[in-house]
């Protein structure tokens, strides 16, 4: 499309035009071509393609989901991307079995949920940046982590150890263990969460709880990859 035309659309000036445009080819959304008009860039291309990967992961994971909840006795979830929140794609109870949550599921900020945690420390670094640079520090509980430089030692040990844990950092009475969920290039595309009252995962239990997440986020990278 030429400058003149996205001008118009857009009903800017021109120095705002050539400053948004100029903007969105630095990211890779759009391309410039040799005669000056625009098209759309290979990020546009690769979000397009990841959006219709994500929405087949709730679908993929819900047998998973079920057999992680009747096994562990706690409610559980995936959860994917959405700017700087985790958003949950599906659930399951021990007593109601999985489902979709649809254009409903909860968003919790990044840094403040187990899942957030687990997608971000496995996140490219660049991106990872990016997003520790956009978040709101302000603690959410006493416990909440409040700081850039604190957080990026939580997600060294999250990389480590290959799962993540919040313990009462987003609720004062709820706790969730979390692990990684890869696509078929390898790029972390999803959480698995077991969550439960405090009580109900104490520091006892975190290994073994931990252990059956990051099964289950296995099983359903292997469900991604095949698919």
């Amino acid at each position: 499309m030429p400058f003149s035309a996205i001008q118009k659309t857009l009903n800017l000036p021109k120095s705002t035009t050539h400053q948004l445009l100029k903007a969105l080819t630095d990211i890779g959304a759009l391309q410039i071509q040799a005669d000056g008009s625009f098209l759309l860039g290979p990020k546009i291309c690769e979000l397009g393609i990841l959006g219709i990967r994500q929405r087949n992961i709730d679908s993929l994971s819900l047998k998973h989901l079920e057999a992680l909840a009747g096994r562990s006795g706690l409610p559980c979830e995936i959860a994917t991307f959405e700017g700087r929140n985790a958003v949950v794609l599906a659930s399951a109870s021990p007593d109601s079995g999985a489902h979709s949550a649809g254009c409903e599921g909860g968003r919790w900020p990044l840094h403040r949920v187990a899942t957030g945690k687990a997608l971000l420390a496995f996140l490219d670094e660049a991106d990872r940046g990016r997003l520790l640079g956009d978040l709101d520090w302000t603690r959410a509980t006493p416990r909440s982590i409040a700081s850039p430089d604190a957080f990026r030692q939580e997600l060294d040990l999250v990389r480590e150890r290959g799962w993540a844990l919040d313990d009462r950092e987003i609720l004062d009475d709820m706790s969730c263990i979390a692990a990684p969920v890869f696509d078929s290039r390898n790029r972390v595309v999803a959480a698995v969460a077991a969550i439960g009252q405090a009580e109900l995962i104490p520091p006892g239990r975190y290994d073994v709880l931990a252990e059956l997440v990051c099964s289950t986020a296995h099983a359903v990278s292997q469900e991604i990859r095949q698919a």
